[in-house]
């Protein structure tokens, strides 16, 4: 499944940039060029997918989850930071991450939630050629009860909530899970790859723990591309941008100068992103 523009519309699919971090990123960093992205996004006539990792276990908070002291005391003692995005808490640690922001040009505007998915089916492809048996959580037959409590969205980690367009392997088991921000006509969609279970939330097995013989280095080698194809068949590479970068840089200053919290403000949340739309959606 690909982007392609409505039935009413001529509206052609805007080319694709791709970025690739190199090294993994502190939670701050990955925070701040995702909204840099965000930001310049509105101006833009490009889409962008970004692929990245994180330097050292973090926890980031759904846009409406304000109350630190929700974070159990498990977690308490590790780095914080706020997305822009909804849904619940995400402790962020043998993961791959992706992001991907659509400008106000893209045809999917009208009819955002089509994104999640059409980048999880390109994220389920490259599973499958791993031998992972995967699939939608709304297309997934009921799982047989265990006597183990379902989780509900009021549950503090995002990978202990369910939504239909999770991606889950047989057991019922969530591996992937995306949120949206929408300002502007701009959208931005990032979600998370669980590769192993972390020592902090032992409970969430990773896609290497379910499946052995499952290779985190061969699915970097084609996730990016595959993400970046299904969002547009125009598709390069590149790295950040000198105006990206900056704007990152500014952000992330921002931030750490906020009285010592980790967290991303209302206002620099607003700083970002400024517009009448505060849509925030998640399947996290």
């Amino acid at each position: 499944m690909t982007l392609s523009p409505p039935h009413d519309s001529e509206q052609a699919v805007p080319p694709c940039d791709l970025i690739i971090e190199p090294q993994p990123l502190s939670g701050q960093r990955n925070m701040a060029v995702d909204a840099a992205l965000l930001k310049c996004a509105a101006e833009s006539r490009r889409s962008v997918v970004r692929i990245y990792r994180w330097s050292e276990a973090t926890v980031s908070l759904g846009y409406f989850q304000k109350d630190r002291t929700e974070i159990p005391r498990s977690l308490s003692g590790l780095p914080v930071v706020q997305r822009l995005s909804g849904g619940g808490a995400i402790l962020h640690h043998h993961e791959i991450t992706y992001s991907c922001v659509l400008p106000p040009t893209h045809p999917v505007r009208h009819r955002p939630y089509e994104l999640y998915q059409i980048v999880h089916q390109a994220i389920m492809a490259c599973l499958q050629r791993q031998g992972i048996d995967c699939i939608l959580r709304s297309e997934q037959p009921p799982v047989q009860d265990t006597g183990s409590v379902v989780p509900d969205k009021q549950t503090f980690l995002c990978f202990l909530r369910q939504d239909g367009n999770d991606i889950v392997v047989s057991s019922g088991q969530k591996v992937v899970g995306s949120a949206q921000r929408r300002r502007r006509g701009t959208i931005l969609q990032h979600g998370s790859i669980l590769l192993r279970r972390s020592p902090w939330a032992e409970s969430i097995p990773g896609l290497c723990d379910i499946s052995p013989a499952f290779s985190s280095s061969q699915l970097m080698g084609v996730l990016p591309l595959a993400i970046a194809n299904a969002i547009s068949s125009d598709v390069a590479e590149r790295q950040l941008t000198s105006l990206e970068s900056s704007a990152a840089d500014q952000i992330e200053s921002e931030i750490h100068g906020q009285s010592g919290s980790k967290l991303v403000s209302d206002t620099s949340v607003a700083q970002v992103a400024t517009g009448d739309s505060r849509q925030s959606q998640s399947t996290k």
